[in-house]
């Protein structure tokens, strides 16, 4: 029998081993658009690379269909909606979403700004939230 990596069914069996199953970066646009697709298991935790460092960035935010979920700058966090069930890390720029739910599924964008207010970069990530894993 031969394997595909990318089939549902491999997929599925590593992310109930490894919390999450893929992680893909694209770089589009070098330096301006970053598409990101991430699998997570339902009820687990999934961990988001937004940035390797978030330190010397003046102003961003993370929005997930509509609403800003993530937000801050230079001067630190200053919203987290998620935070009863959420970490975030600004030295390593993950972004950690715990208990995940099918509702978590779906696009994710994080800009970040210049000190002018000028739009420096956007990243998009898509998260697909998959079953609960059974032995």
């Amino acid at each position: 029998m031969k394997l595909d990596f990318f089939s549902p069914k491999f997929l599925h069996i590593l992310s109930c081993r490894l919390y999450y199953l893929l992680l893909i970066k694209l770089s589009l646009l070098k330096n301006f658009l970053i598409l990101s697709i991430c699998y997570g298991a339902l009820g687990g935790t999934v961990s988001l690379q937004l940035m390797d460092d978030f330190s010397q960035i003046h102003k961003y935010d993370l929005k997930f269909k509509t609403d800003s979920v993530l937000s801050g700058g230079k001067n630190g966090l200053t919203g987290n909606k998620m935070k009863d069930r959420s970490s975030f890390f600004p030295y390593n720029g993950t972004f950690w979403i715990h208990n995940l739910s099918r509702n978590d599924s779906g696009e994710y964008k994080l800009t970040t700004f210049d000190s002018n207010g000028k739009m420096a970069e956007l990243h998009t990530l898509h998260l697909l939230v998959q079953g609960k894993c059974f032995y």
